[in-house]
């Protein structure tokens, strides 16, 4: 019989991305501003995963200098989306930071050129009216603030059109000569090079290519309380900064931590777990309980008696010398061939500075150094 003429039915794209959290959606809108064909594809809504949520905490105080570097190049870069996207995407109103040894933690972060100080009672209930004054020091970052996540993943998506394929998931990957098949339900993408980020779906794609990507995920529970009385209208005016409290221990946890909920006129309050399987000091019934009787303690200024959970999936990196994995800073890119797998955590304020990074990669520079597996 002779052999069909018909062509196959492949859709040609130059890149295509997996996962359209914030770091797909970055690397996407880095290279449709490059001119560059790209295809954009998630399982769910564009920022329905690990990135779904109405905020963020935008800091640079980092341990390892790779990240205060990382922090520092997203900052410029959120500031060029800001003037984009012709709207704000930061609150900058700054963020507390309560350490055990304050004093040297402060000289630390200053001599990274950090504006960094110790700040009153009184500026501590004037930033923060809806918590009461720590009994110990407190350490503002001046130049943090909290991220409208929810803004920032609705005006990314809208700037790729056609180019974002949301609730199409990403079936499997085939390696071919000089190209990757890219296989959803309806129809089979050809693309020159293929970038997954997909958080907890990475290592699923990865495994189905033989390839091993070192991250692990857990869920952990946060809750969402009213403000108080007259300081709804306050919060609208000037967004409150936000915390972390890595002196609080209680219940097992690293630290605790709490943002404004800038969408929804509600504030966030979390306790970050410690422990090598990640439950959080305990299973979701216990954290719940945990995080209402800390937030009885110490934020009067919210209605505990009506609440709502927020379930929070994360990614981290698991490698020997970092302890428990939840304690991971690092990233990582594995590549196999034309495939690029990135993982890590903790992504949200790293976005811009890892989507210009990420869309060099995928358009023929070296993986960057820091990004290298160790």
């Amino acid at each position: 019989m002779p052999a069909s003429t018909a062509r196959l039915p492949f859709e040609d794209t130059e890149i295509a991305i997996v996962g359209a959290g914030i770091v797909g959606l970055s690397v996407a809108h880095t290279l449709t501003r490059l001119g560059i064909s790209v295809r954009c594809f998630d399982a769910g809504a564009a920022g329905g995963a690990q990135s779904a949520g109405g905020s963020r905490i935008m800091r640079a105080a980092y341990n390892d200098p790779r990240m205060l570097w990382l922090a520092r190049k997203a900052s410029t870069g959120w500031a060029r989306w800001e003037e984009e996207a012709g709207r704000p995407l930061i609150e900058r109103t700054g963020s507390f930071l309560i350490v055990e040894q304050a004093e040297a933690e402060l000289k630390r972060l200053a001599g990274l050129d950090l504006k960094v100080r110790f700040v009153s009672p009184a500026e501590q209930e004037e930033l923060l009216p809806v918590h009461r004054p720590w009994a110990k020091p407190v350490i503002l970052e001046e130049e943090a603030g909290t991220i409208r996540a929810r803004d920032s993943i609705e005006w990314l998506a809208g700037t790729l059109g056609d180019a974002l394929h949301e609730q199409t998931p990403v079936l499997g990957l085939t390696q071919r000569s000089g190209h990757v098949l890219v296989s959803t339900r309806s129809a089979i993408y050809r693309a020159r090079r293929v970038l997954v980020a997909a958080g907890m779906q990475t290592p699923v794609l990865s495994g189905a290519m033989g390839v091993k990507v070192p991250q692990v995920y857990s869920v952990h529970q946060r809750l969402l309380f009213p403000i108080v009385g007259a300081m709804t209208g306050d919060l609208a005016a000037r967004p409150m900064v936000s915390f972390r409290d890595k002196s609080d221990h209680r219940h097992g946890v690293l630290y605790t931590y709490g943002l404004p909920a800038l969408h929804d006129g509600l504030f966030a309050v979390g306790l970050e777990p410690s422990d090598a399987d990640r439950s959080g000091g305990g299973h979701p019934d216990q954290v719940i309980e945990h995080t209402l009787a800390l937030a009885a303690q110490t934020l009067p200024g919210l209605d505990t008696s009506r609440f709502t959970i927020e379930s929070c999936v994360s990614t981290s990196l698991e490698h020997p010398d970092d302890g428990a994995p939840w304690e991971s800073e690092r990233l990582e890119v594995v590549r196999r061939g034309a495939v690029d797998f990135f993982a890590g955590g903790h992504l949200f304020k790293f976005a811009p500075a890892l989507g210009e990074m990420l869309a060099g990669m995928v358009l023929g520079e070296e993986v960057p150094a820091m990004l290298r597996p160790e």
